[in-house]
């Protein structure tokens, strides 16, 4: 398992790099210690941030949702222009731009999900919510919370992978 994240995240470092970004940034605005502040390991914390528990449940599950709902929205401003690119302009040049946009795009929709130490935290804290939150919020938790270990896996870098595949077939 440690091996196949590893070489997901060395395959998709840009997006490995801006998900540790921003789990460093939120650490910092929500008062987290951070325990290793490097980015990029080689072990299961690639491009994720150690960090001390956050003491409630909200501040857990917005950690896990931000930091990916962040690199998602760089992803799709990647992928935006790459889409258009390909589809708009055949010639050399903006081909090229599409495919390197499309990619990047990819590399980022790659790592959207927390890591499991933090989906496992969110979910035990995110259990002892009150029940108003719980119902808003659980459809969000139950797909962090399987993202993250499909992440470790190596799914999500092969169904992204496989949907841009498909575009050029469509």
């Amino acid at each position: 398992m440690r091996v196949i994240n590893v070489i997901v995240k060395i395959l998709t470092l840009s997006g490995a790099f801006l998900k540790g970004f921003w789990e460093q940034l939120l650490c910092k605005i929500m008062g987290a210690p951070v325990e290793n502040k490097k980015i990029f390991q080689w072990n299961e914390m690639a491009g994720h941030i150690e960090h001390e528990p956050f003491p409630t449940a909200a501040k857990s599950f917005w950690f896990c949702f931000l930091s990916g709902f962040m690199v998602f929205l760089a992803g799709v401003i990647l992928a935006l222009p790459g889409v258009v690119a390909l589809y708009l302009g055949s010639t050399g040049v903006m081909k090229f731009f599409g495919l390197a946009c499309i990619g990047n795009a990819a590399m980022m929709f790659t790592n959207i999900f927390p890591s499991i130490e933090d989906a496992l935290m969110m979910w035990e804290k995110f259990k002892t919510m009150k029940t108003g939150a719980k119902i808003v919020l659980a459809p969000a938790a139950a797909i962090m919370y399987v993202g993250a270990y499909a992440e470790t896996w190596g799914i999500t870098f092969l169904t992204n992978h496989a949907i841009f595949a498909l575009m050029f077939f469509i």
